[in-house]
């Protein structure tokens, strides 16, 4: 795809929009490109970047930084800690989740992800009050993403919010060690329509 079939693709009212292209290629200019002109319209509600790593954070909010409080840019695990705070009764969490998180050394993050993607299917309107919150959100090299931090994405856009996925299948580098009761595995060729 070229820069301009790529930013054309972003600005449609598709529900969904999966960027695939290899390291270097613009992908984050693109995303924040596209998040700078989103936040800038009338939208009700505040566009949502979702990325792995602070590092990546640092970068969209330098690109985005004259937007204010139009655009939240968070961590996949930070948007999920936030989820469970919410509702850490119902979901058998201390109130200090990330406490909690740091207490089970390598699996607390996905204990968390698979407990709130399991949430927000069971309960649809908890992933609606987000979706209205969120009306479009922007992930960043999706490809990372274990299968509960993809459910919890897909659950926002089955609920109404404009998903944009930003990724390169090459470039994965996490793995994703899901536990019994995790959301079903997904593949990028299934999510990109090239399966």
């Amino acid at each position: 795809m070229s820069d301009e079939s790529v930013r054309a693709a972003l600005r449609t009212d598709a529900p969904l929009v999966v960027v695939e292209a290899p390291g270097g290629c613009g992908k984050t200019h693109q995303g924040a490109d596209y998040a700078r002109e989103i936040a800038s319209g009338e939208s009700k509600g505040r566009l949502l970047i979702l990325t792995h790593t602070n590092a990546a954070c640092s970068v969209f909010a330098e690109r985005t930084a004259a937007l204010g409080s139009r655009v939240e840019i968070r961590t996949n695990d930070s948007l999920i800690a936030a989820v469970a705070g919410a509702y850490h009764a119902g979901l058998g969490l201390p109130a200090d989740v990330a406490g909690w998180v740091r207490t089970q050394k390598k699996e607390g993050h996905a204990q968390v992800a698979q407990k709130v993607a399991q949430l927000l299917g069971k309960y649809p309107m908890i992933a609606a009050g987000l979706a209205r919150r969120y009306p479009t959100v922007i992930c960043d090299e999706h490809q990372d993403s274990s299968a509960d931090q993809h459910a919890i994405a897909m659950a926002l856009h089955g609920q109404g919010s404009l998903l944009r996925i930003f990724g390169d299948p090459m470039q994965k580098i996490f793995l994703d060690k899901p536990f019994v009761g995790s959301a079903p595995g997904w593949t990028w060729a299934g999510l990109s329509g090239s399966a």
